[in-house]
């Protein structure tokens, strides 16, 4: 196997760090931008909530860890700002898995105990003040997790970007 490798000169890093921060980029933009949008469309709130509850976790995992690895196994010399997009985008998955995805969920499962107890609606239909004041606050750190996610997104946008314009530099 080895000499196969080998043989197609594939005895570098540099397959390997391209593949994972294809990988990487690739799966945050596209789950962000078209797997999410779309399941939000297609499915009832609670099914959609429950389908991100089970996969956030690990989303946000492969974001704290794929750009580690990335950095780890770079065959470049890194100046301070690539690896400063790296640790942005590695930041990003570190803020929203361990502060604001446990804020968010939550403040929904308070506004399911509000609905199971039945003080989600006044009696004229609107929602209760309690209720209001939930979803604003649901709407402000969901809202600051989508931008803490587009962060992470920019920034190996921008490292991929780098990447590209100085191997562009070198001379075949």
């Amino acid at each position: 196997m080895a000499s196969i490798i080998n043989q197609l000169g594939l005895n570098t890093r540099v397959p390997y760090h391209f593949l994972l921060y294809s990988l990487s980029f690739g799966g945050t933009a596209f789950y962000s931008y078209i797997v999410s949008p779309i399941l939000f469309k297609k499915l009832s709130r609670d099914d959609f909530s429950k389908v991100q509850g089970l996969v956030f976790p690990h989303y946000f995992k492969f974001q704290i860890l794929s750009p580690l690895v990335i950095a780890a196994i770079t065959p470049f010399q890194y100046c301070p700002f690539t690896l400063g997009t790296l640790a942005i985008a590695s930041l990003s998955g570190l803020v929203n898995l361990f502060y604001l995805e446990p804020k968010c969920r939550g403040i929904k499962e308070e506004r399911i105990k509000l609905t199971a107890i039945g003080k989600e609606k006044k009696d004229n239909g609107e929602p209760t003040d309690e209720m209001q004041a939930l979803t604003a606050s649901f709407g402000r750190w969901h809202g600051l997790s989508m931008l803490i996610n587009n962060l992470s997104v920019l920034s190996l946008t921008v490292y991929g970007l780098t990447v590209a314009k100085g191997l562009t530099l070198l001379k075949y």
